[in-house]
């Protein structure tokens, strides 16, 4: 079952994804809970809609996960790239020990990470950078 605006989702005891959309152009997920082999075909579903959803921004909140695995991070870095081939942004928003030490150690240093959500809502100078591309509409963007 996938999400609208909003709405929780409440599918996996382990995983908690909510979705809301403060303007026309950013997503935010908040995701609490422990990403792991059980729990991440949700989370990429979550992010495969995310980025389908919004014309610019989708912020993944992490600061309430409390596990995450390589396959997290996995997921993480294949919704980037999915987001950068539709001109869009990607942008995670760390939190506890666990999210940041895997950033740290298998994480990409193209993706972009944030300390809060308002830090990633706010003008930032990798927004700005990509503004002519988030602008541009990609010709299978809709697809």
């Amino acid at each position: 079952m996938r999400d609208s605006a909003g709405e929780s989702n409440h599918r996996g005891a382990l995983l908690h994804i909510t979705r809301s959309r403060p303007s026309p152009s950013i997503v935010i997920l908040s995701v609490t809970g422990e990403v792991d082999a059980t729990t991440i075909d949700e989370l990429r579903e979550h992010l495969s809609d995310a980025v389908a959803a919004t014309g610019r921004l989708v912020v993944v909140d992490l600061s309430g996960v409390t596990f995450l695995s390589v396959s997290g991070i996995e997921a993480l870095i294949d919704a980037d790239d999915h987001a950068r081939a539709h001109y869009r942004a990607l942008c995670v928003v760390v939190g506890p020990r666990c999210v940041n030490r895997m950033l740290e150690v298998c994480g990409p240093n193209h993706l972009i990470t944030v300390d809060t959500i308002d830090d990633a809502r706010g003008p930032n100078p990798w927004v700005s950078a990509l503004d002519p591309h988030l602008h541009t509409r990609h010709p299978d963007a809709d697809r």
